[in-house]
């Protein structure tokens, strides 16, 4: 009987790993031993691998390799908020002309108010606080009384002193200021004070069922558009809530203003 004899060099081939065995071996201990010195190596050189793919996901997505992406995001959401805030105030203000129109056409009633145009020469800080002072005075026949509106419609105090060529307006949002206002689409009355800065206040029983968002008017033949409610206060130990309400401008950044003349009561006097 014979056998076939097996050389050293079989033996050694059968007994060794395959070389890629041993390269993912090696690896894995090395990997292990990096690992237990500096666990935090593995994130470092993953977030340093990655983040230039990251940017250029956020500018293939954006389309602005200058523009930090926060600062993207940001301005659009200011767009956002300030594109609904035009909106409200375009509807709000088409529905009002409208209204406006079509009421005085069934009464008949011809528009009591002509405007003037004025420029603001003077506005806080270089003037009294929530008082302008305007270019026009009784070289176009403004007299104390005379609405100043905003953007057109939107009142924003009175005439209080009148010479030749210069006015003074004080802003209904003056404060301690007080005037009567119509709040939300129940009419309800009540007595406004202003708070400064375009910023007021009002009183009213719990019971009386204004939310935030109403609008708020200053009562007359064309209901005016003041200011929108901004905060309900309800305190349970006093009897009413506190209406907070602003208007939606910015009346220190206004440069023009429009005055109106009540016509009628120019022409009682002059009667």
């Amino acid at each position: 009987m014979s056998y076939v004899l097996k050389t050293n060099n079989d033996l050694r081939r059968k007994s060794l790993i395959p070389f890629p065995l041993k390269i993912l071996f090696f690896i894995a201990i090395f990997l292990a031993f990096v690992y237990l010195v500096f666990p935090r190596a593995f994130s470092i050189v993953f977030t340093t691998i990655i983040k230039p793919f990251w940017s250029i996901e956020k500018n293939i997505r954006y389309g602005n390799t200058f523009i930090p992406i926060e600062d993207v995001l940001k301005e659009n959401e200011e767009l956002k908020i300030e594109i609904e805030r035009q909106k409200a105030m375009y509807f709000q203000t088409s529905f009002l002309i409208k209204e406006n129109e079509e009421l005085k056409r069934l009464l008949n009633r011809e528009d009591l108010y002509s405007l003037t145009l004025s420029l603001i020469l003077k506005k806080p800080p270089f003037s009294a606080y929530d008082t302008f002072i305007l270019d026009i005075g009784n070289n176009k026949k403004i007299r104390k009384g005379d609405t100043v509106y905003a953007l057109g419609n939107i009142p924003i105090g009175e005439i209080v002193e009148v010479n030749m060529n210069t006015s003074k307006a004080k802003l209904y949002s003056t404060s301690g200021e007080k005037f009567d206002v119509i709040i939300g689409k129940n009419n309800i009355e009540a007595i406004a004070t202003g708070k400064g800065g375009g910023t007021f206040e009002a009183s009213l029983p719990h019971e009386t069922k204004v939310e935030i968002g109403d609008s708020v008017f200053i009562p007359s033949l064309n209901n005016s558009f003041v200011g929108t409610v901004e905060a309900v206060i309800f305190d349970p130990s006093n009897p009413f809530s506190t209406i907070l309400f602003k208007q939606p401008i910015n009346i220190y950044e206004q440069r023009w203003v429009l005055i109106g003349k009540n016509e009628r009561k120019e022409n009682d006097k002059s009667e």
